[in-house]
């Protein structure tokens, strides 16, 4: 019922549900320069929200009856009241997700987060050691590595939560998917997703082909790769597929539609970024409020809400990013087809 009332919602353009996640950028710090991300350093250090801000925003999440906050960066690890926000949203009964390229974590920070109440660290690994060294810098890998084992230690004594994996899929990773699947696995990782590539994750408007684009000679790479993937019978692990694996070939190699892929932009997640220390509800084609005035819910129901999600429904721009995907309920043929396969 639920995914029909959001295909209903996407149908119409208006939210008859709140959105499943609120996805909170604490800060545009980092410690890394990656390769791919237009992210750290966008914004003054002096221009973070504050822990009672971010407070609020959990505190507005919650009064939606919204079940899930993502916390983002940049690096969160970097922010000295991550564990305290933790706290705080596990306090309210929301599911708390950090994102983290893992350097930071040491033995201690291992022990904060344990403590900390956070239900699932979801770490960004974009390839074997060499690959992901080259994407992120050199020692980066084996840092990520070490984390992961280190809060697989923690956990045995405090199982509250999860480890998961981000990868990007590129021209210079596509052909090691399927052996990151299979090191996530005997790492004892829970989850894994696939991601697309996009130019620049700061402007999704941004139409330039990435540097790192998977190129035409290396598609059947990545079919390979997939169905390798498919054929492996993993001991631990699940595929978080938004979106599924296999529409990542026609991603790559420029036969997507909006008849494979739809966007959920408006509906599926609620972003907050922030600009001269305001919390503001956004989306790829602009913001729709700020929170310092406005509650979530007018916010999420507003005029303004309603021009991005009709931007978003007629965007041709296919990002395919898992934020804003919802395959379920993309159609009354997927609907009924997961209904009939549960």
């Amino acid at each position: 019922m639920k995914d029909f009332i959001f295909y209903l919602s996407r149908k119409i353009n208006y939210p008859f549900l709140p959105p499943e996640v609120i996805q909170v950028s604490l800060t545009y710090r980092c410690n890394l320069r990656c390769k791919m991300c237009s992210i750290a350093g966008l914004l003054p250090m002096n221009e973070e929200l504050s822990t009672g801000q971010i407070f609020h925003i959990i505190d507005e999440a919650k009064k939606y009856n919204m079940k899930e906050v993502l916390l983002t960066g940049g690096e969160p690890f970097l922010r000295n009241d991550i564990f305290e926000i933790c706290r705080y949203s596990h306090d309210k009964g929301l599911i708390t997700i950090i994102t983290t390229n893992g350097a930071l974590i040491d033995n201690n920070m291992a022990d904060a987060i344990a403590k900390s109440k956070a239900n699932h660290i979801h770490f960004s690994l974009d390839g074997l050691e060499e690959t992901h060294n080259f994407f992120r810098g050199s020692g980066v890998f084996e840092k990520a590595i070490n984390a992961i084992n280190i809060l697989n230690e923690k956990r045995k004594n405090n199982g509250s939560f999860s480890i998961g994996i981000a990868l990007t899929v590129m021209d210079k990773n596509v052909g090691e998917l399927y052996e990151i699947f299979k090191l996530a696995d005997d790492l004892n990782v829970d989850a894994i997703n696939f991601q697309p590539l996009i130019n620049n994750n700061a402007n999704f408007m941004d139409k330039s082909l990435p540097p790192f684009w998977v190129k035409g000679e290396n598609i059947p790479i990545l079919e390979e790769e997939i169905k390798k993937i498919r054929e492996y019978k993993p001991k631990h692990i699940t595929i978080d597929e938004e979106p599924r694996l296999e529409l990542l070939v026609k991603y790559y190699d420029g036969t997507l539609t909006r008849k494979d892929w739809i966007c959920f932009g408006g509906f599926k997640t609620a972003f907050i970024c922030f600009s001269k220390n305001e919390p503001l509800v956004y989306s790829c084609h602009g913001v729709c409020g700020n929170l310092d005035n406005m509650p979530l819910k007018k916010v999420w129901k507003s005029k303004e809400a309603y021009k991005l999600r009709f931007h978003s429904r007629n965007c041709k721009n296919l990002c395919m990013q898992s934020c804003y995907s919802y395959e379920k309920a993309q159609s009354l043929t997927n609907l009924l087809r997961d209904y009939i396969r549960k």
